[in-house]
């Protein structure tokens, strides 16, 4: 790979210059003996400022790479006070860091990394002008390492969190409104006497439009269980959701869905949100959503769990059948969110977890959605069902719930108690 040399100046605002320590493969050898062999609560103890970050570009003339910021788990305060950021220390969105890494030290860095992915932890701290004279520009203090950085996985991620003294995040709660704009928030918790940052985070949700939105969980509406509405149990801590039994869904006739005649829409928005129980052990089954035409015999549209971690919007109708597979981590036992948009019986967007992960242009009228469509929910399904709205509007997946969360406390806070 070609990598291009910085031909304009850095302004500080956009980037913040550091000075950085990678070793080959980006862990330290032999030619790095300082830094070598040095665990990863080691890593974060001596550093002041820790955070993951992804390789966006890297100069290897100036000896400079270029980061986008990922999450902040040590020191945010600091690097929002060299950097000049504006808003909260820890909210990294659209946030670049450029790191200078010093002539004594090039040498230890891997220039062969490809952009985009590599993802690294990377430990440390501000320059002291009065004792870093080698290393701080005259201008002012800059970053440099404590210790390599290390590329990013889930056990290092965990790790680094239980060093600086945070748990993992807790589940979303429940939406506090099914449509119109609500807000759900998580929680962690701090092992120490204090913790920098934040112990709850929030987000937006369901903040599509309530007009002519089909809710068929909700208290009072119309709908038939089968074989009985004692195989659809509550859930201890979703107030609003159910818990199935297999061979147990509801069954909605077409004409209970709309009122004053109207047909299912050519265009409209699925959101479901649904968890696996630990028995099942993490392979999904049965289907979620149903519409089956009355009149024509294997004309349906459904949303399926095909076994572990995978879901699928099957089409069926004139004797064709097609399939769109969904990626959805549902082996981890925790809430997942998925929004589908049907736009002119050919295009799907599908959001997983408040993130799109694709769309599909399919030939013309290739989901031709049955208009006499019954609804069918939960058809061999095991598990929890907290959301099944349908929105009768297109380009709606992304409402469900927003990729961009907020710290709710103060920073600098306990909740170990």
């Amino acid at each position: 790979m070609a990598f291009v040399c910085p031909t304009m100046g850095i302004t500080n605002r956009d980037l913040l210059v550091l000075v950085l320590l990678f070793c080959r493969t980006i862990v330290c050898d032999s030619q790095c003996p300082k830094f070598a062999g040095k665990p990863l609560e080691t890593r974060v103890q001596d550093a002041s400022i820790v955070f993951r970050a992804v390789v966006v570009q890297t100069h290897f003339q100036r000896k400079t790479l270029d980061l986008a910021l990922v999450s902040i788990y040590r020191g945010g305060l600091e690097l929002a006070s060299v950097s000049q950021y504006m808003g909260s220390p820890y909210n990294t969105t659209d946030r670049q860091v450029n790191f200078k890494i010093s002539p004594q030290l090039s040498g230890c860095f891997n220039w062969s990394m490809e952009p985009s992915q590599s993802e690294l932890v990377v430990f440390a701290r501000i320059s002291a002008p009065a004792v870093d004279l080698e290393t701080t520009p005259p201008d002012g203090p800059w970053l440099e390492a404590t210790a390599a950085a290390v590329p990013w996985t889930l056990g290092v991620d965990i790790a680094i969190w239980n060093a600086v003294g945070w748990g993992g995040w807790g589940e979303w709660g429940s939406c506090s409104r099914t449509c119109g704009g609500g807000r759900q928030t998580r929680r962690r918790y701090c092992s120490r006497a204090t913790c920098e940052g934040y112990g709850e985070q929030a987000r937006s949700c369901n903040s599509f439009d309530c007009e002519g939105t089909i809710n068929p969980l909700a208290p009072g509406a119309r709908r038939n269980f089968h074989p009985a509405q004692a195989r659809w149990g509550p859930v201890q801590d979703r107030p609003h959701a159910f818990s199935l039994r297999p061979n147990s869904y509801i069954w909605i006739a077409s004409s209970e869905l709309f009122n004053n005649g109207k047909t299912f829409p050519r265009e409209f928005t699925l959101f479901i949100s649904l968890r696996l129980r630990p028995e099942s052990g993490g392979y999904g089954q049965g289907t979620l959503f149903s519409l089956r035409s009355r009149r024509r015999t294997g004309s349906f549209l459904s949303l399926e769990l095909a076994g572990r971690g995978a879901a699928r919007l099957v089409h069926a109708g004139a004797g064709t059948s097609r399939s769109i597979y969904l990626a959805v981590p549902l082996y981890d036992f925790r809430w997942h969110h998925i929004a589908i948009s049907v736009h002119d019986d050919n295009t799907v967007r599908a959001f997983v977890d408040c993130r799109w992960l694709r769309t599909d242009v399919l030939e013309k009228d290739a989901l031709d959605t049955p208009r006499d469509a019954d609804l069918i929910i939960g058809y061999l399904f095991s598990g929890d069902l907290e959301q099944l709205v349908l929105v009768p509007k297109a380009g709606q997946a992304q409402k469900q719930c927003s990729s961009q969360v907020s710290g709710v406390l103060t920073p600098y806070v306990t909740h170990g108690d």
